[in-house]
């Protein structure tokens, strides 16, 4: 149900918006409005939401978030902020019956209305118009075609100061410059302009998001979200290194520094491991600590049945190394990795990696392929019969396994004639 607003109430701005605005929604609601210099109705319904300023922090921030709402921290030490819902409901029931009052076409109005027309002169010189009423109207166009039109033109009639972007645009942003890195996005930005965000604003997206990842944390929890939202309980674990540049950044949001070799502890890195406050301690890491000159990450890859399209795989960590292991080191921590799986209710089938000599240890040592070195792996419960092979007495291979294990073909082969 709406609010029975006076009929100017869209033509309020200044002082009298801001009286409205009071007597409905109340002082708190008139403090966020004034705060973001919204002084009218018509600007506030043109907002996608006015909340979102809240995702930032600023000393300037902090009064307004006394007052709306309080800030909580989840199991990862990370803060969120949550907005009180009888001030969400009463705004926004404030701006749905705003936009009530916006005037509507009919049918029985539609004959005394002057439809829109084109001239056939823009249509000339712009042939795709027809093709995009047409597209419109025969709704072909998918959701995120719509927002990527609409923000592009909508923002072409404004300032770059006020820009604006939807949640979807924002997304795709974040996600092109994942992917395709900053040249990338300068590339489009400034070749559309008005369709993505600066960089700045960007960055602001990526700092204000709660989804963010600490140096070697396995992030099981969000694995679980993952799955459920997937279907799919059944996995595989893959996991891979790359050579990266050796550099050392400091992480505000975790105070810790980022670029140095974690110790490993039962296969697993140390996370928040170097954090200090002493600069001569620093000192002592930049000349005792090796720099990590490879990243090591961990994937998780649902599986699903054929003619099926499989989800995207996930993320469940990444972190610095040196590549000094041993193949003891990548068992535990494929073991931990299993239990901590199967705690969450998903079983993972095997681990998948890039033909490592170390991770193909691994692999041989808990299959018992051509190896008879005692693993833990023997009486695990979960562990599964192979019941398609008949393996005799003179071949030593497990029946019995806990996991699959994959290498990649190619490189396995040429390991192999090398040896």
């Amino acid at each position: 149900m709406n609010f029975l607003l006076p009929a100017n109430a869209l033509s309020l701005k200044g002082d009298s918006f801001y009286h409205i605005v009071e007597e409905y929604c109340g002082k708190e609601v008139l403090e966020l409005l004034r705060f973001q210099l919204i002084d009218s109705s018509m600007n506030l319904i043109e907002i996608d939401d006015v909340f979102s300023i809240l995702q930032f922090e600023s000393d300037r921030t902090l009064p307004l978030k006394e007052i709306l709402g309080i800030s909580v921290k989840n199991k990862q030490d990370n803060y969120s902020f949550f907005i009180m819902p009888g001030i969400r409901l009463k705004l926004e029931k404030f701006i749905r019956s705003l936009r009530s009052l916006i005037p509507s076409i009919d049918s029985s109005s539609s004959s005394t209305t002057n439809a829109l027309t084109i001239s056939s002169e823009l249509v000339q010189q712009y042939p795709f118009l027809v093709d995009l009423v047409y597209s419109l109207e025969s709704n072909l166009l998918t959701d995120f075609s719509l927002d990527f039109l609409s923000n592009m033109i909508s923002n072409a009639t404004r300032s770059k100061s006020s820009f604006r972007y939807k949640q979807s645009i924002k997304d795709f942003a974040t996600s092109m410059f994942i992917l395709g890195g900053r040249c990338v996005y300068e590339f489009v930005r400034l070749n559309i302009p008005g369709s993505i965000p600066s960089l700045t604003s960007l960055r602001l997206i990526l700092t204000s998001s709660k989804c963010n990842f600490i140096e070697g944390e396995f992030q099981y929890d969000r694995l679980k979200d993952y799955v459920n939202w997937s279907q799919y309980k059944y996995v595989f674990c893959g996991e891979d290194s790359t050579s990266v540049v050796p550099k050392i950044s400091y992480d505000t949001r975790s105070n810790y520094f980022v670029g140095f070799t974690l110790p490993l502890k039962n296969g697993f890195p140390c996370t928040r491991y170097f954090s200090t406050n002493s600069l001569g301690e620093l000192e002592t890491w930049y000349e005792q600590i090796d720099k990590s000159d490879l990243i090591n990450v961990h994937v998780i890859q649902p599986t699903c049945h054929i003619g099926q399209v499989p989800p995207p795989p996930f993320l469940l960590a990444a972190y610095g190394t040196n590549s000094v292991y041993t193949g003891e080191d990548v068992l535990a921590r494929w073991s931990r990795i299993f239990d901590s799986c199967m705690a969450q209710n998903i079983r993972v089938l095997g681990f998948s990696a890039d033909c490592d000599p170390k991770q193909l240890k691994a692999m041989r040592e808990s299959m018992g392929f051509f190896s008879r070195q005692p693993t833990d792996f023997e009486d695990h419960p979960n562990c599964f019969n192979i019941s398609l092979l008949k393996v005799s007495k003179s071949v030593v291979f497990k029946t019995k396994p806990m996991n699959l294990y994959m290498q990649r073909n190619v490189k396995t082969i040429t390991k192999f004639l090398v040896l």
